[in-house]
C-alpha cells in the first residue's frame, strides 16, 4: 500500500557539510588578540580598571574609575569580567587577557544565538552560513577582542533574535530569551533600545505572519520576564548610591541618547550609512541580494528583519553621538537575510565575492608578512622605516608559539581557496576565513609592534628611567613625592597600571609634578620641565614630568 509522506516528516537529505569545520573557525576567529597584549585606547585602560575596582570591594551596581562612576560600561560585563580574572589569573593568564574572556563569552553567545535562530527561521545548514556571516563582518572584530560592553550588546540582540525564532514552537524558551534580551540590552546599552524593540515586537501584531496565538502567549511572557528585570538595575542603583542614581537617570539611562535632562538628538544618518558599507560587509550586500529575490512580507522572518531593521535605523539616524560599534544593532537582522537565499547566490555573484576576498584578504597577508620582516630584520627598508616611524618603541622581538600559529594558518586558508565548486556559502566560508587569517597574522606578526604603539606601557617605563638615581631613591624611600591632578584620569590609570611610583591626587607639597597635556605644550610659571613623551604619532595626548622651581 502506498503512503504519503508530508514533506516536513521526510529523512533530511544527507550532506557533505562538516559542522565541526565552523566551530574550529569560530575559535581560530575568538582567541587572536586575546592573550599578550597590554591594554589598548581608547576604552580598555578604563574598563579594566573598573574591574579592578569591582574586585578591589566597589558597589557592584555601579562601575567606578579612579572612584568616580563609569556608565560607559555594563555592570554585567564588569561581573563577568572579574569572575574570569579571579578565575583564571595568574595560573592560566594575564589578568588583562582573563578579562577579556568576557568579550569572548558574550561574542560566542551572541553567534550561538543568531545561528540558532537563523537555523529555526530558515533551516538545515542556514543556521551555520549566519554565524559566517557575522564572523566574515569586520565591525564585530573589535567588540568580540576588547575589553568593553559592546558584546555585551551583541549578545542581548542574539537572545531577543532566537526569542523570535522560538516563538512559534516553544512559548517559555521564547519569552525568556526575548525578554531576559530586552533586559540584558537595558542594563549595557540604556533604555531606547530595548524600548524601540519592544515596540517593534508590539508592531509585528499588525502583520498577519505573527497573529498567531503562541507568539500572543510568547510577548505575554516577555513583557512579563522583560519589564520587572529591567527595574532590578536602577532600583538597586538607587538604593545604593542615590546621589549616582540621579546621573544615571539624569544623562545616561536613554544610552546614546543621554538622560531626562540632557536628551538629545542629531543627524547621523549618512555617518552609519558610509560605515556600514565596511561594518557589515558581507551581510548587507546578500541581504540585498535576498530582497531582490523574494516578497519579504510574505516570510515571518522577513517581516521580522524589516521591522527590527525599520527600528535600529530610525535610532542610528537621530542618535547624537557618531560610534561606528552601534551598528551592531543591525548586524543580527541583516546576517539573517544575507542566508537566507545564500544558497542561491548566482555564480558569478558568489565567484566575485570568493576572487574579491582571495584578492583583498590575500595582498593583506603578503603585506604583513612583509611587514613582519621589515620590522625585525629591516627589508624591505623602505618598509622598515615606515614601521620604525609608527611605532619608535619596538624593540625586534621573534617569539616561536605566535610564529608557529602564524605559519599553520596561511596553508589552510590557501587550502580552503583552492575548493571547486564555489557556490554562496562556500564563498561567504572563504570570505570569514580571510577575515580570521589576516586577524591571526596582526595578532601574532604585528602583535608586539602593535602593543609598542597602542599601549601607554613603553612611555610610563621611558619616564621612570629618564629619572635620576638620587630622585628615584628619594621616591622610594617617600622623602619625596610627584603629584598629578585628579582630572588626569589617563595620566592615573596608566601609571597606576604600569609604573612603580605611587603618585600623589592634588598634593601640592610635592616637588614634582605629572602632567597630562599635549606634547610640546607651554610650561607652567614656576616649574621647569625634566621629561615628557607620549605614545607615537598622538598629537593631542602626553605627559610631562615637572619640578618645582627653587
Amino acid at each position: 500500500m502506498l503512503t504519503y509522506t508530508p514533506p516536513e516528516s521526510r529523512s533530511p537529505a544527507p550532506t557533505r557539510e562538516k559542522p565541526w569545520l565552523l566551530l574550529l573557525l569560530a575559535f581560530a576567529w575568538l582567541w587572536p588578540g586575546i592573550f599578550s597584549r597590554d591594554l589598548w585606547n581608547p576604552a580598555e585602560p578604563a574598563v579594566f580598571t573598573a574591574v579592578e575596582a569591582f574586585l578591589n570591594g566597589a558597589a557592584a551596581w555601579l562601575p567606578t574609575v579612579l572612584d568616580q562612576p563609569y556608565f560607559n560600561v555594563s555592570p554585567v560585563y564588569v561581573w563577568v569580567a572579574a569572575l574570569f580574572e579571579r578565575l583564571l589569573s595568574p595560573w592560566a593568564a594575564d589578568a588583562y587577557s582573563a578579562a577579556r574572556f568576557a568579550s569572548v563569552l558574550f561574542t560566542a553567545v551572541g553567534l550561538l544565538c543568531c545561528g540558532s535562530a537563523g537555523f529555526r527561521f530558515l533551516g538545515r545548514h542556514q543556521g551555520r552560513s549566519v554565524a559566517l556571516i557575522l564572523i566574515g563582518c569586520t565591525g564585530l572584530i573589535t567588540m568580540a577582542h576588547f575589553l568593553g560592553g559592546q558584546s555585551v550588546v551583541f549578545a542581548a540582540l542574539g537572545m531577543c533574535l532566537y526569542g523570535f525564532s522560538l516563538a512559534q514552537t516553544r512559548v517559555i524558551m521564547a519569552a525568556l530569551m526575548l525578554g531576559g534580551g530586552w533586559a540584558l540590552l537595558s542594563v549595557s546599552a540604556g533604555l531606547l533600545l530595548p524600548a524601540a524593540l519592544m515596540l517593534a515586537a508590539l508592531g509585528l501584531l499588525a502583520h498577519p505572519q505573527w497573529q498567531f496565538k503562541r507568539y500572543y502567549l510568547t510577548l505575554v511572557g516577555a513583557f512579563a520576564f522583560a519589564l520587572p528585570m529591567m527595574l532590578v538595575y536602577p532600583f538597586a542603583l538607587f538604593k545604593t548610591d542615590a546621589a549616582a542614581f540621579a546621573v544615571w537617570l539624569h544623562h545616561y539611562a536613554f544610552g546614546a541618547f543621554g538622560g531626562t535632562q540632557s536628551f538629545q538628538t542629531a543627524f547621523s544618518l549618512p555617518y552609519y550609512l558610509k560605515n556600514l558599507l565596511w561594518f557589515a560587509f558581507p551581510a548587507w550586500p546578500l541581504a540585498i541580494w535576498t530582497a531582490t529575490r523574494m516578497q519579504l512580507s510574505r516570510q515571518r522572518w522577513g517581516v521580522l528583519a524589516l521591522v527590527w531593521l525599520a527600528a535600529a535605523t530610525v535610532l542610528l539616524t537621530f542618535s547624537p553621538h557618531r560610534y561606528q560599534d552601534h551598528l551592531v544593532w543591525l548586524l543580527p537582522p541583516l546576517a539573517l537575510l544575507g542566508a537566507a537565499q545564500l544558497d542561491g547566490l548566482r555564480r558569478g555573484a558568489a565567484a566575485f565575492i570568493n576572487w574579491f576576498g582571495i584578492m583583498a584578504f590575500g595582498l593583506f597577508a603578503v603585506f604583513l608578512w612583509l611587514g613582519f620582516f621589515a620590522m625585525n630584520y629591516g627589508w624591505p627598508a623602505k618598509l622598515a622605516e615606515r614601521s620604525y616611524y609608527f611605532s619608535p618603541y619596538y624593540i625586534p622581538d621573534i617569539n616561536i608559539m605566535p610564529m608557529l600559529v602564524a605559519v599553520s594558518f596561511t596553508p589552510v586558508w590557501l587550502w580552503a581557496i583552492t575548493r571547486k565548486h564555489i557556490r554562496g556559502r562556500q564563498a561567504v566560508t572563504n570570505w570569514a576565513a580571510g577575515v580570521t587569517l589576516v586577524w591571526a597574522l596582526m595578532m601574532t606578526l604585528f602583535l608586539p609592534w602593535l602593543d609598542a604603539a597602542k599601549s601607554h606601557a613603553p612611555v610610563v617605563r621611558q619616564m621612570e628611567a629618564s629619572l635620576p638615581a638620587g630622585l628615584k631613591t628619594a621616591l622610594a624611600e617617600g622623602a619625596s613625592c610627584v603629584s598629578v591632578d585628579a582630572g588626569a584620569a589617563t595620566a592615573r590609570i596608566v601609571w597606576q597600571q604600569y609604573g612603580t611610583l605611587k603618585l600623589r591626587v592634588n598634593d601640592a607639597s610635592c616637588a614634582y609634578r605629572l602632567v597630562q597635556q599635549p606634547k610640546g605644550s607651554a610650561i607652567p610659571d614656576g616649574w621647569h620641565l625634566l621629561w615628557e613623551g607620549a605614545r607615537p604619532r598622538n598629537k593631542t595626548e602626553g605627559f610631562a614630568l615637572l619640578e618645582k622651581a627653587v
